[in-house]
């Protein structure tokens, strides 16, 4: 694949890089590392390397940025992009709605956040501010969030600009027993778990407290143990006997989840650094006509859902099934996910528009 990158490289600086692309490309690039100019007197030298890496890495994303935005794209450097997997360009780069926030901020726009409606296909940016600001300055974030997503290729989406909406609390937290109750609960907890954990026993750090229901009158606590700790009568007394300390008249129910570490483990690294990509990628590209996308892992193996608009007696449905899969799988089975992916069963089920599996 470096190959590949270099071909292209070569290729855009022959026949599309110009002193005014070179001027877009150094602005992004100095802006993305100006917040770093100051360092330690002993990083000095090393930090001149890093820089000279970061600018080399950073103008290339752009530059290949602004090569897949442009309108012509000669035969044979369609050859070249043919052969570097859509779903790895997305890999190198940081995700959409990430990417869309530190853009907008970056021109000055008052923004407070990015997000995706996967029903909609829709790409949404919220504008903080008064009601002129927003008038002054949507079609304007409308048109560079346009922008930004077209330049990774997707051709399937719509953006929509909304004003900030905002409403005062109902519910005074700091009068409220309910919740006053919930936080002494939490703060019971930081204490007790600590301690159990000193004691030998296999708890995660992963615990919390919340209410099943806005009505509720019960008060839930959970926590992950490990797989091998068979000790759950003991841990959840030890907690019970903790909170029974606070004098609180709401009942408590502690739940405890059986975790397997390692399996944990693999199913963040894979909902943190693999399944965004492939589930960015799948949806925004109109020739894979996706409706939905999901997974699960369960028994060691994690399964990736593609749902699509098609109807399993379609024609092209078959086509559109093994089209699909060599995306995900060529994705998967690349260098860039040797270190992520590893050993890790995987299974790839697409299907029709009413969720019936396309064989």
């Amino acid at each position: 694949m470096d190959k590949e990158f270099k071909k292209l490289r070569e290729y855009y600086r022959e026949n599309y890089f110009n002193e005014q692309v070179s001027k877009r490309i150094k602005d992004k690039v100095h802006q993305g590392i100006k917040n770093k100019e100051m360092v330690p007197l002993e990083k000095k030298r090393s930090y001149s390397i890093t820089k000279k890496l970061a600018y080399s890495a950073t103008a290339f994303i752009v530059l290949l940025g602004l090569f897949l935005g442009s309108a012509f794209i000669s035969p044979t450097m369609a050859e070249v992009v043919s052969k570097i997997p859509f779903l790895n360009m997305i890999f190198d780069q940081k995700p959409i709605s990430q990417a869309i926030m530190e853009e907008l901020e970056e021109q000055g726009y008052e923004i407070t956040g990015s997000g995706y409606s996967v029903q909609d296909k829709t790409f949404f940016v919220t504008v903080s501010g008064s009601d002129e600001y927003y008038n002054q300055v949507e079609g304007e974030i409308e048109k560079v969030t346009e922008e930004l997503i077209s330049s990774r290729g997707y051709d399937d989406f719509s953006v929509e600009v909304e004003k900030e909406r905002t409403t005062e609390p109902n519910v005074n937290v700091e009068n409220n027993p309910k919740y006053q109750n919930g936080d002494l609960v939490m703060e019971s907890l930081k204490e007790v778990v600590p301690k159990l954990q000193q004691q030998g026993y296999k708890i995660q750090d992963s615990y919390g407290v919340f209410y099943p229901s806005p009505d509720s009158q019960e008060i839930h606590v959970t926590l992950d143990i490990e797989d091998t700790e068979t000790r759950t009568d003991e841990i959840e007394n030890a907690i019970l006997e903790e909170i029974k300390k606070l004098e609180i008249q709401t009942e408590v129910i502690v739940k405890i989840n059986s975790i397997n570490r390692q399996e944990k483990e693999t199913e963040m690294q894979w909902s943190m650094n693999v399944l965004p990509v492939i589930f960015e990628g799948m949806l925004n590209k109109k020739e894979y006509k996706t409706k939905g996308v999901g997974y699960s892992y369960k028994k060691g193996t994690m399964n990736i859902y593609i749902t699509t608009k098609v109807e399993k007696s379609d024609n092209e449905a078959s086509d559109l099934a093994k089209k699909i899969e060599k995306a995900i799988q060529e994705f998967l089975q690349s260098d860039d996910l040797k270190g992520i992916v590893g050993d890790t069963p995987y299974k790839i089920i697409v299907r029709d528009k009413d969720g019936k599996d396309i064989k």
